[in-house]
């Protein structure tokens, strides 16, 4: 029975969940409620990576995932009652395993129910970046605990991996939202090793049963966005599908959406080494995975405009700025004042609309006290200045930044196609679009 669930194990963290189904009928004939577990074990694990829990269906409750694996640490708990009292004929030292294993069965049970509830959250907008951030760290630290990669093996392991992954791309949110570009690329950076070892852990498992589809292993090129892509659609030679769980390619998607906001933020910083390599800005924004802002902004202002669009930083007291993202160790810190504490991180065009500097200003100041992103607010601010006769639309696409777009005419009410566009950039900045997508990956 040991390497039966040995195997389970591995064909669980692979996500072969076929091998898995037909792997536990073979505990299951040496020691049937073993085989219950492990069942029941391999569809809950089915339903948690394919992110189905998220869908609301008709004649069944939205918690019926965790009522599913709170029914599997009962079925754990029955196990291990009767095999005590009545073994009937199973070998001694497999009872002795199984309720040794028991206990990491329900630790492991009980680190998804708190994964449930975190991705719940996230889903549907319920909490912020930094409490996850800290419930991601209290698990981190209790599979540490548990030791789940020795009790379970790649299952064990690759929880671990998830847990890390998630949090440093929630990090490098954080990080790329205070500007703070040296932080933002070591987290990216370790946020595509860990996706990138969690991936080869995979391919790297024998078992029985195994199946022929398994994840693509990604590359490992050197240049600055090969440190950050992530996506095997591009990396993949062969043109072979990814075959990974819809969890796993959404934590990808995450990863793929931060590097093309942190590549915008800042594109100044990246172009200059982009430069140096031979390439130019359209090479820069060619290796990120997923929008190409810089792209979209050019061929907005070129349609629709006689202005720019530009992206503001609001300084504040409790972060440091840096105009590069980035200082030498020593040099001391002096806090921009005045209007450079509302520096221009990006503008299309190229030249800082600064004879507007003041009017945006008021509106973030203003018109935007209580810094609303699209994850509170569904509609831009709209504000005409007479003196100027320009009209301008802005929204916080984060706590610190603020996109606008300048038109040098009247508009009595809102325009269509700006109102569009300003919210379908900001709800992909913000992330609230990645966070809508967790939703949609069974539609």
């Amino acid at each position: 029975m040991q390497q039966s669930c040995k195997e389970c194990f591995q064909a669980l963290g692979c996500f072969d969940y076929n091998a898995a189904n037909k792997l536990v009928n073979k505990p299951f004939k040496l020691c049937p409620g073993a085989g219950c577990v492990f069942a029941t074990l391999t569809k809950c694990e089915l339903t948690y990576t394919s992110l189905e829990f998220l869908k609301s269906k008709l004649f069944r409750k939205d918690d019926f995932l965790v009522t599913q694996y709170i029914e599997a640490v009962k079925e754990i708990q029955n196990a291990v009652k009767t095999l005590r009292a009545s073994p009937n004929g199973t070998d001694p030292l497999d009872v002795e395993y199984f309720i040794d294993l028991s206990d990491g069965l329900q630790e492991f049970m009980a680190i998804r129910l708190a994964q449930i509830r975190i991705i719940i959250q996230n889903a549907f907008m319920d909490q912020k970046n930094d409490t996850i951030v800290k419930e991601i760290e209290s698990l981190k630290e209790k599979v540490n605990t548990y030791q789940l990669k020795k009790k379970m093996g790649p299952l064990g392991i690759g929880v671990e991996h998830e847990l890390v992954m998630f949090h440093n791309l929630l990090m490098a949110h954080n990080a790329i939202v205070s500007y703070n570009f040296k932080d933002a690329t070591i987290f990216m950076y370790t946020a595509k090793m860990e996706l990138n070892a969690w991936r080869e852990l995979c391919s790297n498992q024998n078992y029985s049963e195994k199946s022929t589809n398994k994840p693509e292993e990604t590359s490992r090129g050197l240049s600055w966005h090969s440190f950050f892509s992530t996506n095997p659609e591009k990396q993949s030679k062969g043109g072979k599908r990814d075959d990974s769980p819809n969890y796993m390619q959404w934590l990808r998607k995450f990863h793929s959406s931060l590097t093309a906001k942190m590549t915008l933020y800042f594109m100044n910083v990246l172009l200059d080494r982009e430069t140096n390599t031979g390439g130019d800005l359209k090479s820069l924004w060619k290796k990120v995975d997923s929008d190409d802002y810089h792209g979209l902004w050019v061929l907005f202002v070129f349609l629709y405009l006689d202005e720019s669009v530009a992206l503001i930083y609001e300084v504040t007291d409790d972060v440091k700025f840096h105009s590069e993202g980035y200082v030498c160790a020593g040099v001391p810190y002096e806090k921009p004042t005045g209007k450079k504490s509302f520096p221009f991180i990006y503008s299309n065009p190229k030249e800082r609309p600064k004879e507007h500097w003041p009017n945006i200003i008021s509106i973030m100041q203003s018109h935007d006290p209580v810094k609303s992103t699209p994850f509170h607010r569904s509609t831009p601010i709209h504000f005409y200045d007479k003196g100027f006769g320009s009209t301008y639309y802005m929204i916080r696409v984060d706590a610190h930044v603020g996109l606008v777009i300048i038109y040098m005419e009247k508009h009595a009410t809102p325009d269509t196609a700006a109102f569009e566009f300003i919210m379908m950039l900001a709800n992909k900045l913000s992330g609230v679009d990645i966070v809508l997508s967790l939703q949609k990956f069974n539609d």
